[in-house]
């Protein structure tokens, strides 16, 4: 009978009428202090545990927020904390998924140039699997195990004290981190930041508690296991290339060199970036990865031989208008009317190794000598003689018939400067080199 059950006016009703003197904020007080009683709980105690160095390392991961470029994201960061020691490190992905499960470790184990000898995972979907027998771990910490020789071992169900360090780590970095300072320009800055703020927590001293942390970190390192390599993080995927020369991952579209058309390529997808193979595992292509669905990426070198046959579509590709401004700008301003020779540029720079850096750098030496109009040969001769770096010879390579050919070429270069000023005899350099 919940609903007919005494309220705190009926309580004191009752009372008057029994000729009790009392207040109705006495009654108030006292049903508050009896139901406090009856939900109050024995205050937890926790019992401080020994470590050995470079034995256990807690991982967990939580949401952090910050703006990239102005813009709002959500970012999940990955934290890892050495039992002994106490150390720090996170990073920084886009999802919580098993890419970014993987990467983390690799990172970490790639710092630390060493592997804990047991860690230690909450029941998190990436590591655990919950059956009805009990708790599996997931074929990816499998493999990581397999890989780094490392064990295992699962928290129970909300028992965040069974990790305590990371459970304090987390709030901590974060805290460190990311409340003084939210914008970045890009993921890259937003993890050097990072970084950098765990390597001040590392070394930081001057407490009881972090006096001796350095030392108790560099035990650590030196008990671990051999680091034996990075693991290799990515999912491997097989791609159809359609007739715009693009593929589909995970909703986004991926440019790969036109000449595959119609074929089958091999995909590996990072947490930040895929990398695209042909059937003879030669890469072809490489992009970062999008995570907005539906969305382009298009690099315009792939299209060039496309292109060559059908200039009069450059200009209104979206692969120019994904290039950088100011290749953009030099399109419009030098070549909106030769497409053609602007993609003779793009394809004589691959084929060199040039980058668009370059190509910027070139022009504007051909801009300081005055030249208004800027063409193709223009920025292919300032690119090679860009490259164009004095021999030097060693002793050794200054033979007899080194130095015949080198005393040769100054007598022609002579003869030619005689001729340039009038003297057709012009004296040789054994002749100058006999006279002196």
């Amino acid at each position: 009978m919940r609903k007919q059950c005494l309220k705190r006016q009926d309580i004191y009703r009752c009372l008057i009428e029994k000729g009790f003197n009392i207040s109705y904020s006495s009654v108030c007080k006292y049903i508050q202090k009896r139901k406090q009683e009856k939900t109050k709980k024995p205050r937890e105690v926790f019992i401080k545990q020994y470590y050995e160095p470079g034995q256990e390392c807690e991982f967990d991961w939580d949401e952090v927020k910050l703006r990239i470029g102005g813009k709002p994201v959500t970012f999940t960061m990955a934290v890892f904390a050495l039992c002994h020691s106490e150390g720090r490190w996170a990073y920084l992905f886009r999802h919580q998924d098993n890419l970014a499960f993987m990467e983390s470790h690799r990172n970490f184990f790639h710092d630390m140039h060493g592997v804990p000898h047991m860690m230690v995972y909450d029941n998190m979907r990436v590591a655990v699997i919950l059956k009805p027998g009990g708790k599996q771990p997931t074929e990816t910490l499998l493999r990581m195990q397999a890989y780094y020789g490392f064990e295992y071992r699962f928290c129970n169900a909300r028992a965040g004290w069974e990790k305590g360090h990371v459970e304090r780590s987390v709030d901590y970095v974060r805290g460190r981190a990311f409340t003084t300072r939210v914008d970045f320009d890009s993921i890259e800055d937003a993890q050097m930041w990072l970084s950098r703020i765990c390597d001040n927590i590392n070394t930081e001293s001057g407490s009881l508690a972090t006096g001796n942390k350095r030392e108790a970190l560099r035990r650590d390192l030196e008990c671990m296991l051999r680091f034996p390599g990075d693991f290799g993080c990515f999912d491997l995927l097989q791609c159809s290339v359609d007739k715009q020369s693009t593929i589909s991952v995970k909703g986004s579209h991926y440019s790969v060199p036109d000449n595959l058309a119609g074929q089958t390529v091999i995909v590996k997808l990072y947490s930040e970036k895929i990398r695209v193979y042909d059937t003879a595992y030669n890469k072809v292509a490489e992009h970062e990865r999008s995570y907005s669905t539906g969305s382009w990426t298009f690099d315009i070198n792939h299209y060039i031989n496309t292109m060559m046959r059908k200039p009069g579509a450059l200009d209104g590709s979206v692969a120019l208008r994904q290039m950088p401004e100011k290749m953009q700008e030099l399109f419009r301003v030098h070549f909106a009317d030769n497409g053609r020779d602007f993609l003779r540029l793009l394809k004589y720079c691959k084929g060199h190794g040039h980058d668009y850096n370059d190509i910027l750098a070139a022009v504007k030496r051909i801009r300081m000598r005055g030249a208004r109009h800027i063409n193709f040969d223009q920025i292919k001769v300032a690119l090679e003689t860009c490259d164009n770096i004095p021999l030097v010879f060693t002793e050794s390579q200054r033979t007899e018939a080194f130095l015949e050919i080198e005393l040769g070429s100054e007598d022609v270069l002579s003869q030619l400067e005689g001729i340039m000023q009038g003297n057709s005899s012009g004296m040789s350099s054994r002749e100058r080199r006999c006279s002196l």
